[in-house]
């Protein structure tokens, strides 16, 4: 059993916001309330709540479940681990012999598995946390390229004086390419395009 602590200024409040942040329902967790006061409210203070569930209702061993079961539908064999757990990201690693067509042509079978986890996890959730897929360091060696991409970009057009537009990419690594080239020297960057896959433009600024 797992015990975290939650606070508000009503029983409704710390409910709501305990529910949603671990992104469990009403009947699998167990609350017991601290500080109630009584029957004048004048300085009161804030209700603080202990919020008890069990250990394999985690959010991110439910996420690990989802995609093992997602992977055996695909008829796909791999291990799956979880690296790291926090309120804002879950990490969850792949280790498999078929990591080729996990990935696909640019990555596109992979961030199509990451789609579909943080959607079908994340629905019933005003709070989102993020969950990041990846095997065999392939996002970690996607970001190194990224970011030479992006340095490559900064040079020429800092040279030409002229924009640069970049391939299309994924929100995962258009932001790479921006966060890389957000503190360099006469450059700018702006997403051109709709939906998901997006171009990034790399302007020359004064």
């Amino acid at each position: 059993m797992i015990t975290r602590e939650f606070s508000g200024k009503t029983e409704k409040e710390i409910i709501d916001n305990a529910l949603d942040t671990l992104k469990l329902k009403e009947d699998q967790v167990v609350f017991d309330f601290e500080n109630k006061g009584g029957i004048f409210s004048f300085g009161k203070k804030d209700l603080t709540a202990k919020v008890s569930f069990e250990d394999d209702l985690l959010f991110g061993n439910r996420c690990l479940m989802f995609v093992k079961e997602l992977l055996e539908k695909m008829d796909i064999e791999a291990k799956i681990y979880l690296i790291e757990e926090d309120d804002e990201k879950i990490i969850i690693e792949i280790e498999s012999p078929d990591s080729a067509l996990i990935i696909g042509k640019q990555g596109k079978n992979l961030e199509a598995i990451q789609t579909i986890v943080n959607v079908a996890l994340n629905r019933n959730s005003n709070i989102w946390t993020k969950v990041i897929i990846d095997i065999g360091n392939y996002r970690s060696r996607k970001e190194k390229m990224l970011k030479k991409t992006a340095l490559t970009a900064a040079m020429q057009v800092r040279k030409s004086k002229e924009s640069v537009l970049l391939e299309p990419m994924n929100p995962f690594e258009r932001r790479i390419i921006h966060m890389t080239l957000k503190e360099e020297k006469n450059v700018e960057t702006e997403s051109e395009g709709e939906g998901l896959v997006k171009r990034v433009r790399v302007f020359y600024k004064e």
